[in-house]
């Protein structure tokens, strides 16, 4: 059944597949492996997001214990916007393990997506493999030799297969023209496009120069236009030039609006063939190849399409993309997808991508992002409800209250600020950045943040990074404007910025009536710290315990008790200073590694782990 793929699965077996996903109990400590399998054949929407949910974090799931595998699963539920399941899965008892006494209220979803399947490659140690669903039974995913295979897992048998389409083009394309098989090369010093027979290598002419270029092409791809073996051709002046090989005639030539073609790839659309095209400025336009006319033109949010691939999902012609962010100019940590009757961008795939190959059985298709990510994208209705954010990792959080509401503040290393509402999880107001015309770009990110409220009025204070040292700006958050250095109040200075160092040497707290000191020691050759509790008046130590090397730090007020918050690689530790010796009343384990923290005036946790931000509340 090669290139054939049905859902099918409608029986007794599928049915049981999908109540077992919907029990919280059976995802939290089931077998992983029992677990991924029936991910793929999934059927019944509220089943479909269990298995999203379940997929988010796979990678985790395999070394993980019941305990922290309830933990990453009711962070991923919030992810995916479902609070509901979120909070059963967070409910599950486990033998001799304390109950959650913290709740996920919400957390953004920039870094997972439904269509997730696992990764190919070796260095992520082998799981979760790729698995998905042929006749209604999970199969493995293997490449080799530009073909995607769908295997099942007990015989190994080939159970489908399909071949790969890229963006790879390159100097020279093959063709058939009267029986005849030809190249088409312009691989020679003077790019100019030779055709060749493809047995002998015999010179059979050379195609007619066109518009400023006369011929130099960069590079080449055969295509069908009505019937007759025709090559597109990109020229080095970033014009596409389409020939006719039976006739060795110009057809015509196709210049995007701003004359900045960065990318291009040829679909078939209602049994015609078609370009899509992407320009530096980030406009996305489609040509019908027999006539050469431009028939769609949409301008999209990202800039410098470096990358275009064409993709068939639903039997209808898709392209998947990859470029630069239009704010900062960095390039995008997503791939974008877009349908091209109607052209519009319907999704994004949460992966920065230099090489993405695409496949398709029956109405899904399969994407290879990097040689190591699988994606399944169908028609199907999506699941879940995810809320966007940064594009990159989340490097800093400052909380403030903005009219009224208590807000977080979040810097990222893709060079933004985001205000988010912490008691609905949404965005506030657009993202803050730096300008990148007045930058030149300069910026590296956001590595800390801090809020404050100055005659009434709120400012965000961030320090970037410009490869040589910190650099303070400042924002104005009631009009979400960058202050220059003249206009900014008396009151700031760069000194509002000194408790944002990651590790803090010494942060001292009231506790209890005494002066309690907070010292972090980092041991580098160990790898490892300590973090140790002093009493100022006596002098005594309250605690010092080690613990992995830390990454965040934050002290606050829980249920009238100070304590301090503090990360390490994918765990959170909770630590009540009011005691002697201090003690970790809560520890927490998070989908991904742990960047920052900060504790609410209200007592929530706020947690920045990769791209995504999740904040916790005490039950």
């Amino acid at each position: 059944m090669s290139g054939d793929l049905r859902s099918g699965g409608q029986g007794d077996e599928q049915a049981l597949a999908d109540e077992q996903l919907t029990d919280p109990a059976f995802l939290v400590t089931a077998d992983p492996d029992e677990v991924m399998a029936l991910t793929a054949v999934a059927s019944r929407p509220a089943a479909r997001l269990a298995a999203a949910v379940y997929r988010a974090s796979a990678h985790a799931h395999g070394d993980a214990d019941a305990a922290a595998r309830r933990q990453i699963l009711a962070v991923d539920a919030a992810r995916f916007g479902d609070r509901e399941l979120s909070d059963r899965i967070a409910a599950i008892e486990i033998p001799d393990v304390p109950a959650v006494r913290w709740r996920v209220e919400w957390a953004s979803g920039s870094q997972v997506h439904p269509g997730f399947r696992g990764f190919l490659d070796s260095l992520r140690g082998g799981w979760p493999p790729p698995v998905v669903a042929v006749d209604g039974r999970p199969t493995t995913i293997t490449l080799d030799d530009n073909t995607m295979s769908l295997m099942d897992p007990a015989t190994g048998q080939e159970l489908a297969k399909a071949a790969l389409t890229t963006s790879a083009r390159g100097e020279e394309t093959t063709a058939v023209v009267d029986g005849r098989p030809l190249r088409v090369s312009c691989a020679g010093p003077d790019l100019l496009p030779r055709i060749l027979d493809a047995s002998t290598g015999e010179l059979l002419g050379v195609l007619p120069g066109s518009g400023k270029s006369g011929s130099k092409i960069a590079s080449v791809e055969s295509v069908v236009i009505g019937g007759s073996p025709c090559v597109i051709a990109q020229d080095v002046w970033l014009t596409l030039v389409v020939w006719d090989l039976s006739t060795r005639k110009l057809i015509g030539e196709l210049r995007t609006e701003g004359d900045d073609l960065s990318s291009w790839a040829v679909v078939t659309l209602d049994g015609r063939p078609h370009v899509v095209t992407g320009s530096y400025y980030g406009k996305v336009e489609v040509w019908d190849l027999a006539t050469c006319e431009r028939v769609g033109s949409e301008q999209g949010d990202d800039r410098d399409l470096q990358l275009m691939v064409p993709a068939m999902i639903g039997g209808r012609p898709h392209v998947l993309t990859a470029g630069r962010d239009r704010h900062v100019g960095q390039p995008l940590s997503t791939t974008g997808v877009w349908s091209v009757d109607p052209l519009q961008r319907i999704d994004r795939l949460p992966v920065g991508v230099n090489k993405v190959a695409t496949a398709t059985l029956g109405d899904r298709c399969y994407a290879f992002t990097n040689d190591s990510a699988v994606w399944e994208l169908s028609p199907a209705a999506p699941v879940g409800n995810r809320t966007p954010g940064h594009s990159a990792t989340v490097a800093a959080v400052a909380t403030i209250v903005l009219d009224g509401r208590p807000v977080a503040v979040t810097g990222s290393h893709d060079e933004t600020m985001r205000v988010w509402d912490l008691g609905t999880g949404r965005p506030v107001g657009p993202p803050l950045f730096a300008d990148p015309d007045e930058t030149n770009n300069e910026y590296d990110g956001v590595t800390g943040v801090r809020a404050a409220v100055v005659d009434g009025h709120p400012y965000v204070v961030a320090e970037h990074s410009d490869g040589y040292g910190p650099t303070v700006r400042v924002w104005d958050l009631a009009t979400y404007a960058e202050l220059t250095g003249d206009s900014w109040p008396t009151e700031i200075s760069e000194s509002m910025i000194d408790d944002i160092q990651l590790v803090p040497e010494e942060t001292r707290l009231s506790v209890n009536g005494r002066t309690c000191a907070v010292t972090i020691s980092p041991d580098p050759e160990l790898e490892r710290s300590a973090i140790s509790f002093r009493d100022l008046d006596t002098g005594q130590e309250i605690d010092d315990t080690p613990f992995g090397p830390m990454s965040a730090f934050a002290t606050g007020t829980v249920g009238g008790r100070v304590v301090a918050v503090v990360a390490s690689g994918r765990r959170v530790r909770l630590w009540d200073s009011a005691g002697a010796p201090a003690t970790v009343t809560d520890e927490f384990v998070f989908p991904g590694p742990v960047d920052t923290v900060a504790v609410t005036p209200e007592g929530r946790l706020v947690i920045g782990f990769g791209r995504d931000l999740a904040v916790l509340s005490r039950r």
